[in-house]
């Protein structure tokens, strides 16, 4: 007995046809003529005689090389792949079943569906005729046809006439050891699709479809949930108008799929780098200071220690404090808690109480913060000193009596260093 589900393929394709065929002014002898072609052309034997012929029309495949270039012209390829960790992006490493696709001439798709066709087991008929079954032969086999004949024509659609890759692919050179391998870049339709189902099943869930119409409603009912949606899809069409020119899957989904937005993260711009070791070395830039070291040596250079030539040195240090103060402030506005993470375990810890917003307590108890503005003071010192004498040869102008001074008012003005 065939099994209900061929039969209902058939009755399906005879309904098709005369529908297809029967106009507005057909007569009713017509109408019988074109019921009775139908059942001759797609009874079980001609059927089968037809589809094993146009079967090797087309290619059972897992990457289509027409959804990289509609003209392309490869072989069939069925990926099967194994998960590994090799950190390649590559369809063996998707979490989703690799549907496989077909592509070849549009005019015989109904040979691809016809495989599909799942009998009462759940099997679908081509994987019957890979295991060569016993019950396959019992359903294929009739009074003027031979199933090995209509298995060998059927089972075409799993060969391909090419063994090449297409010049409108494209190629990148893959390195492997000392030599290199030439890849063409093929798509798996069947994630493609994959995916699309997936946001598709997201957006559109009942969840969400229930939640919309209670919002729509002038008084809507307070209800439990959350409208899931995705924002910046995009929509990419294969094949224009000839979707199913590219493929069976591309022509079910309407030739059209989606993709998930790749824009780079927004991330908040920060006018100033944390430091990772040392802020001096890494964050304190002497070209900010050159103005500075300039009118410094230019103080020094009058070789005159008075009032009034002291209190302009002084101030030039003050001057240097509120351009490191500024900076201090800059790296503050950091969200609190940054000097926790990996990044900057090699920042000592005084530098962590000093530049990180969330040891500001630490910092504004005057029993608990001697110790870094000590350092501070110290660290601040050395560096305008050594990157002054760095930026003019006639630094022998220094003297100690400078040095102390310049301590001096970092030890008076530590509240600046807060």
């Amino acid at each position: 007995m065939l099994d209900k589900a061929i039969t209902e393929f058939l009755e399906n394709k005879k309904q098709d046809y005369i529908k297809k065929s029967t106009k507005a002014n057909s007569s009713d002898e017509d109408k019988q003529g074109f019921a009775q072609e139908a059942l001759e052309k797609y009874s079980l034997e001609s059927w089968l005689i037809d589809a094993s012929q146009r079967a090797k029309q087309l290619s059972i495949t897992s990457h289509p090389a027409k959804f990289v270039h509609p003209n392309a012209k490869a072989s069939s390829i069925i990926a099967d792949a194994k998960k590994e960790c090799d950190g390649l992006l590559r369809s063996g490493n998707v979490e989703v079943e690799l549907e496989l696709d077909v592509f070849g001439n549009a005019a015989a798709l109904d040979v691809e569906k016809f495989l599909r066709v799942r009998l009462q087991d759940d099997k679908t008929l081509l994987q019957h005729l890979e295991q060569n079954s016993d019950l396959i032969k019992q359903q294929l086999e009739t009074a003027n046809t031979k199933f090995e004949n209509i298995r060998d024509g059927l089972m075409q659609i799993k060969h391909s006439d090419l063994d090449q890759t297409s010049e409108k692919l494209k190629q990148v050179y893959f390195p492997v050891a000392d030599d290199y391998h030439l890849l063409s870049i093929l798509n798996a339709s069947g994630i493609i699709y994959k995916l699309k189902q997936k946001i598709n099943d997201l957006r559109f869930s009942e969840e969400n479809r229930t939640l919309r119409e209670e919002l729509k409603k002038a008084n809507p009912t307070e209800i439990n949930g959350k409208i899931t949606d995705l924002y910046d899809l995009t929509s990419i069409g294969y094949g224009g108008t000839q979707a199913q020119n590219i493929s069976t899957l591309n022509a079910q989904n309407g030739g059209v799929s989606l993709l998930l937005s790749s824009m780079p993260p927004t991330l908040e711009k920060r006018r100033t780098q944390p430091p990772k070791t040392d802020f001096f070395n890494d964050c304190l830039w002497s070209g900010l200071f050159k103005n500075d070291f300039e009118q410094f040596h230019k103080v020094l250079s009058w070789r005159k220690n008075n009032k009034d030539v002291r209190d302009m040195r002084d101030d030039i240090v003050l001057n240097s404090i509120a351009k490191l103060k500024r900076l201090i402030d800059n790296i503050r506005e950091i969200d609190d808690g940054w000097s926790d993470s990996e990044t900057y375990t090699g920042l000592e810890s005084w530098q962590k109480i000093w530049l990180d917003e969330q040891y500001a307590g630490i910092r504004n108890d005057d029993k608990k913060n001697q110790d870094y503005l000590t350092k501070v003071q110290s660290y601040f010192a050395n560096w305008f000193i050594g990157n002054y004498k760095q930026s003019t040869k006639d630094n022998k102008l220094l003297g100690d009596d400078d040095i102390a001074q310049i301590k001096k008012i970092l030890k008076e003005e530590q509240e600046l260093l807060k």
